[in-house]
């Protein structure tokens, strides 16, 4: 089932899946190249350190951070894929085509040939690599205060995974490296002093349970476990959020064109239904801003340990998207945002590298808005192509673990309402299923759109968004992704 699902996707999606030749040839070529030191600083001596899952290969990202009595240096080195892949090639043509590497469970159909995006690109350790540098200033508020980007050359001094330097900072274990100690040491310090700030600017805080599924040596699912949130997350998440903050700052202030990363406010229906999900009084709502009302959400989801209620806000957000036109980032509550720090995995990354690299070498940029502009839709376009595929996997893996649970009695939650029927979310397993009209029990059930509910003809039962209830699998098509529900003992 697992190579089935996978082929199937690439298949539905037009996902451009394999190497030809003469890409293959191209990118051993580039490989080839040499590293020039003479334009690059030299940080090779600085105990950087790439912090990533387990399994990760393509290490985008090293970080390194020192405090002083004025506050800290932080340095955020990023794969220097500008250096290797140049616009027009072939390369390039086929990383624009692809948009983004596409991840399913323990496969990757990456942007970038192995020999790049896992060899010669990527930050390994104790080997000497070329990388974008964003370096920053920052005061002992957490304020960023100065920030430059040059050319370096670094040398990894460790690859840590998140449980590592989560250990370390519970301090049930230690690093070797006296400089990557205290490198973290640094991180954490100032990690602590970001959360404070993004609280005080009321970014949005919305963690929904995320699944990591578990194969076995047959590549069938074992296990379906919620993913751990842990502090080194954050570490990593709040040093990229700089480096990604100065980059958009870098075009906005220098350049008469860049690639944002925007995020615009929720649409007003869609807010409307999420106020009466949240029974939030008219008057209230009056005198709070989209925001406002989002984080007041967010915080009765969170106090009643509401999954569906996340869910919602997240329904009733907008889609972050890439584009020229610097319009903000409403969920993170910033002027200008950017994505800079993944060139190995985003083709937007490697634009925005091009941009900096251009006016720092103080060249005229070659590219038309009109042109970046469409670059940045295609962009969009492919991002949300790669979620729906890896979704449809995940989801076909569910599907048939799940056919040994047929006739199974569950707990599910109401995520979704329709004239048709209710989608129930199976929530220890990250998958709906559709409860039909026609089988829910004793009465004839129309469609309330004010309401987002169904409402029984004769006895007036609602079934409504948020509802819990006990249904049973009734049937499973795992290449449909569908899971056919009933009430649970006629409920």
């Amino acid at each position: 089932m697992y190579k089935e699902a996978i082929q199937d996707a690439i298949s539905m999606h037009e996902l451009p899946s394999k190497w030809h030749s003469d890409l293959i040839n191209e990118a051993k070529t580039v490989a080839n190249k040499k590293k020039e030191a003479k334009h690059r600083k030299d940080l090779r001596k600085l105990n950087f350190a790439t912090i990533d899952g387990e399994d990760a290969k393509d290490f985008d990202d090293a970080v390194y951070c020192v405090k002083n009595s004025n506050g800290f240096t932080l340095y955020v080195a990023i794969a220097d894929v500008s250096f290797y892949v140049t616009p027009g090639s072939k390369i390039d043509k086929e990383a624009k085509k692809r948009g983004t590497s596409i991840y399913f469970p323990e496969t990757v159909i990456p942007m970038l040939p192995e020999n790049l995006s896992n060899g010669i690109c990527s930050l390994r350790p104790n080997e000497d690599r070329c990388a974008m540098i964003c370096e920053m200033s920052i005061g002992l508020d957490g304020e960023r205060n100065k920030y430059k980007f040059y050319g370096g050359l670094i040398n990894s001094k460790a690859r840590l995974t998140y449980k590592q330097v989560e250990k370390h900072l519970k301090k049930l274990s230690d690093f070797k490296q006296a400089g990557v100690r205290d490198s973290i040491k640094h991180l954490k310090d100032l990690t602590d002093l970001r959360l404070k700030l993004r609280n005080q600017r009321s970014a949005l805080e919305i963690n929904p349970k995320e699944a990591i599924i578990e194969l076995n040596k047959n590549k069938e699912v074992k296990n379906i476990v919620i993913k751990k949130s842990l502090f080194a997350h954050k570490i990593v998440e709040e040093s990229m959020l700089l480096a990604n903050e100065s980059a958009a700052e870098f075009m906005q202030d220098r350049l008469d064109l860049g690639v944002y990363r925007i995020h615009e406010n929720p649409d007003a229906s869609k807010l409307e239904v999420l106020k009466k999900h949240f029974k939030i009084p008219p008057k209230a709502v009056k005198k709070l801003s989209p925001l406002e009302v989002i984080n007041l959400c967010l915080k009765q989801a969170n106090k009643n340990n509401d999954d569906t209620g996340q869910i919602l806000v997240l329904q009733t957000l907008a889609r972050a998207e890439y584009s020229t036109n610097n319009l903000g980032h409403f969920g993170l509550q910033l002027k200008q945002y950017s994505h800079f720090t993944s060139p190995i995995r985003r083709y937007p990354d490697l634009l925005v590298h091009r941009l900096i690299n251009s006016s720092l070498a103080h060249k005229k940029i070659q590219t038309r808005q009109n042109e970046l502009q469409d670059d940045c839709e295609n962009s969009s376009m492919l991002e949300r192509r790669a979620e729906k595929a890896s979704r449809q996997v995940e989801q076909v893996l569910i599907c048939s673990y799940l056919k040994t649970k047929i006739g199974s009695t569950m707990n599910g939650v109401v995520t979704g309402v329709t004239d048709f029927g209710l989608f129930i979310n199976l929530e220890p397993y990250f998958i709906s299923g559709l409860l039909h009209v026609s089988d829910l029990p004793d009465d004839r059930y129309y469609y309330l759109s004010d309401r987002n509910a169904l409402k029984g003809k004769r006895r007036g039962g609602i079934y409504k968004l948020g509802q819990k209830i006990k249904v049973k699998i009734a049937a499973i098509f795992p290449l449909e992704r569908k899971i056919n529900l009933v009430i649970s003992n006629g409920e």
